[in-house]
């Protein structure tokens, strides 16, 4: 294998798990629901599917497992967005740290206490890339045709532009959003437990490492689009790939500061883009039929 290929694979297999988490924000997102949450829920994935792939002895058993479980988180941040009207920003922030402390309990008390590098069964490759990396490429399409071509699409797109429009034709805006955000977390999750089964085979603590927060990062960059939004998971793959092509050079860069590139990048690009990248009129404010926050 090439230089090039080589790097692209590295490109294609880090970027998957933020893939799959940025099109689950996307779809929350533009339903209008804003969702600060995926690291959380990307963690509770992540176990999630360990412990469906360990119970079941099938990997992709595991990845089903972990879209359920997330499934329900993802009822729960509905009801507390959607029905109760918290502060959507505020209710991510605690279901992140809910999902820390959570995930690592959880964790020691089922698999014990020195079993972290428990291996489990990992998704097989086809070619040089892992099979969910061409789940991911054809669920991009998918996305795209969706909420383009289809009415179930516009109405979500609807609930996040113009919510009252959608409620004055009979079309529950409410309804709309909770099905946005459990199908949001479900594909969150998913993303979750390719991290923990397709790039590793086993589950470690707040192994996601902020890649939730990249995964919002690629949703505004990419101007809330799934196509935009894929290529700028690969431009924070390829920033990934730049820290391990960098680590393996000895090049004598202090390791934190190579660490520190798809995140600096994240940044970078929230900061120049997030203005033009601006989400739909109605994210993150909660729907009234009279028209009060």
């Amino acid at each position: 294998m090439s230089v090039i290929e080589s790097f692209l694979s590295v490109v294609f297999n880090s970027s998957t798990s933020i893939l799959f988490a940025a099109l689950g924000i996307l779809l929350m997102h533009l339903s209008g629901v804003v969702n600060i949450g995926a690291e959380g829920m990307m963690l509770i994935g992540a176990f999630s599917g360990v412990v469906g792939s360990h119970l079941t002895s099938n990997v992709w058993l595991g990845g089903l497992f972990a879209m359920a479980v997330t499934g329900v988180v993802g009822l729960v941040y509905g009801y507390c967005t959607i029905t109760y009207k918290a502060n959507q920003v505020v209710v991510g922030i605690a279901f992140n740290i809910l999902a820390q402390g959570l995930t690592t309990t959880l964790y020691r008390i089922v698999f014990g206490m020195n079993s972290s590098t428990m291996k489990v069964d990992a998704f097989s490759k086809l070619g040089a890339f892992s099979t969910p990396v061409y789940v991911g490429l054809g669920f991009v399409i998918v996305m795209t045709v969706f909420l383009n071509k289809t009415k179930p699409g516009l109405k979500v797109r609807g609930a996040g532009e113009y919510p009252q429009a959608i409620d004055s034709m009979g079309i529950s805006v409410n309804f709309t959003r909770y099905a946005s955000v459990v199908a949001g977390s479900m594909i969150i999750g998913f993303g979750g437990a390719y991290l923990s089964l397709g790039q590793l085979s086993f589950f470690t603590e707040n192994m996601t490492d902020g890649r939730g927060y990249i995964a919002l990062a690629a949703v505004i960059f990419g101007r809330y689009t799934a196509l935009g939004t894929w290529l700028a998971v690969l431009v924070f793959g390829a920033g990934e790939a730049l820290t391990y092509r960098l680590q393996a050079l000895n090049s004598g860069v202090p390791s934190q500061m190579i660490l520190m590139i798809p995140y600096v990048l994240s940044i970078v690009v929230v900061a120049f883009f997030g203005q033009k990248g601006s989400g739909p009129e109605a994210l993150g404010i909660p729907f009234s039929k009279d028209g009060r926050q």
